[in-house]
């Protein structure tokens, strides 16, 4: 089977219905942006292989039981950034943290974590909002973390307009957040 022809978001499906060999090219789709964003956080390659390597553990895993709320690639970042988080917070402990500094990653309450995960769901909900083009450029550019000129490249534009593409997408959404902001402290 040829999966080169499927979108991602049908890779996926074939993955949760058990699908080893798709599993193999969702992989290979995907492991070399994944490793990019662990690597941006975390440098250190072997760890940030691992942890790339956890999170296609854990969707096959779980691959029953994953339900989307938005795009597959909204997903897999978070699961690496999830994954990044776990590992800095266990290196943290194994370099033996003043109390302080312990106290103060273990104090999230799960309130606090309700409310980070919801204020990522709406920025997820104003950079699905944008125009086609300019949440093409704003994804490559600060999650995947390519360069204007790669993305230039892989989209086939002039790097102004991936430029000016970025400027559209980050004038757009603090528009959309400095509104809600707003409306939110009147209706306080």
């Amino acid at each position: 089977m040829d999966y080169t022809v499927y979108s991602d978001m049908q890779i996926f499906e074939l993955v949760c219905n058990g699908d080893e060999r798709a599993l193999q090219h969702f992989m290979s789709r995907f492991w070399q942006q994944l490793f990019k964003t662990a690597f941006h956080t975390f440098p250190d390659a072997v760890v940030c292989q691992e942890l790339v390597q956890n999170v296609f553990i854990k969707i096959w895993g779980n691959r029953e039981k994953i339900r989307l709320k938005y795009s597959i690639h909204t997903y897999l970042f978070s699961c690496i950034r999830y994954e990044v988080f776990h590992e800095i917070k266990k290196t943290m402990k194994h370099a033996e943290l003043k109390n302080d500094e312990i106290n103060y990653i273990d104090s999230f309450d799960p309130l606090i974590r309700m409310e980070y995960t919801e204020l990522l769901d709406y920025v997820e909900q104003l950079i699905d909002n944008l125009p086609e083009k300019c949440r093409q450029v704003f994804y490559l550019s600060r999650i995947e973390q390519l360069n204007n000129k790669e993305i230039a490249l892989q989209l086939n534009i002039s790097p102004k307009t991936v430029e000016n593409q970025i400027s559209i997408a980050i004038k757009k959404l603090k528009q959309d957040i400095s509104k809600n902001t707003i409306l939110f402290f009147i209706f306080l």
